[in-house]
């Protein structure tokens, strides 16, 4: 977080020292907003209902069966009462290990999905910065850099100075 205040700090002093001109985009609204977007959010969605569903079913299950337990718990030998409650306590590890597993799975989907809409969004991007002349364009909540003009990478320079300043050490 440092660095992006760190850095918008940095952009804003070299924006209103060198009259650049510098925009924004709000990449999480560009990505919600777009078409692209919305179908793959509901697909998304409709597979998180569905898994929620089926996770609900199962817990409920769990949950009649353990309540069952809990009744029949005083009538058990020692044994049987044990046997069945690491059976319980079984599969209530399994089930959180298969929701961990599918919000995992549903995560890497969604990355999946928004990778190529992003690199088509920074195209875009670059095009309206080039069209407008805009220096930078800087991502509104991140603070990344989406694009910036060719001269304006001090990249080389800084790293000659910083070696010549170093060399004198």
């Amino acid at each position: 977080m440092l660095r992006v205040v760190s850095f918008l700090a940095l952009a804003l002093t070299f924006a209103t020292s060198a009259q650049a001109k510098m925009g924004y985009v709000d990449l999480q609204k560009a990505i919600q907003a777009t078409e692209a977007g919305k179908k793959g959010k509901a697909a998304l969605e409709k597979e998180l209902a569905a898994k929620s569903a089926e996770f609900k079913k199962t817990e409920e299950t769990l949950r009649k069966d353990a309540d069952e337990f809990q009744k029949k718990m005083a009538l058990m030998s020692d044994s049987a009462r044990a046997k069945a409650q690491g059976e319980l306590q079984q599969r209530f590890q399994e089930l959180q290990s298969k929701a961990a597993a599918s919000q995992m799975e549903l995560q890497k989907k969604e990355r999946e999905m928004t990778k190529p809409l992003i690199d088509e969004l920074r195209a875009v991007i670059e095009g309206v910065g080039k069209e407008k002349e805009f220096e930078f364009v800087v991502e509104k909540n991140e603070g990344a850099v989406l694009y910036a003009q060719a001269g304006a990478d001090l990249t080389d320079e800084v790293i000659e100075r910083f070696n010549k300043k170093t060399k004198k050490k």
